[in-house]
């Protein structure tokens, strides 16, 4: 049975399990080799909320049921900073769970008028349903993600 679907900031004593949810989210959706180092960085900068934000689901410490990890940047015309959203990711046991709906709350109550959040989906797995998911919650894209050449196969860890 899933935790309630909380949204919470992740602690240093959850990375153990976030870094399991990145091998699994990287399964479904890598486009390109993990690099365990550069994901264990990632993690820390996002624990330490070092211009980042790494909420998650479910017990400190303990099994993590959802996640979301969030950047501070700006595009490359702009000095005006948005929240660019990494990655979001629930494993597929808790899919039925209002998780994928909070984290997306959550990302939203992270911006405002003076920090936008930007947030997308790049994947091969079940796209439909996420973009649907996306729009409920977000209103009309504005564009879209295209890989090329198109992924032909999982990426292995590395």
């Amino acid at each position: 049975m899933p935790s309630p679907s909380v949204v919470r900031l992740a602690t240093h004593a959850d990375e153990p399990a976030i870094f399991e949810m990145c091998k699994m989210l990287h399964t479904e959706n890598g486009l390109f080799p993990m690099d365990d180092d550069l994901v264990r960085e990632t993690m820390t900068r996002g624990i330490r909320r070092d211009n980042s934000i790494l909420g998650v689901i479910g017990p400190e410490g303990g099994a993590l049921e959802g996640m979301i990890f969030m950047l501070i940047s700006n595009f490359w015309y702009s000095r005006k900073p948005h929240l660019e959203e990494l990655f979001s990711y629930v494993p597929p046991q808790y899919r039925k769970s209002n998780h994928a709906k909070e984290l997306i709350e959550f990302a939203k109550r992270c911006s405002n008028d003076d920090i936008r959040l930007v947030i997308g989906i790049v994947s091969n797995h079940r796209t439909e349903t996420k973009v649907r998911l996306y729009q409920r919650r977000l209103g009309k894209p504005a564009g879209a993600f295209f890989v090329y050449p198109p992924p032909i196969a999982a990426v292995s860890h590395g």
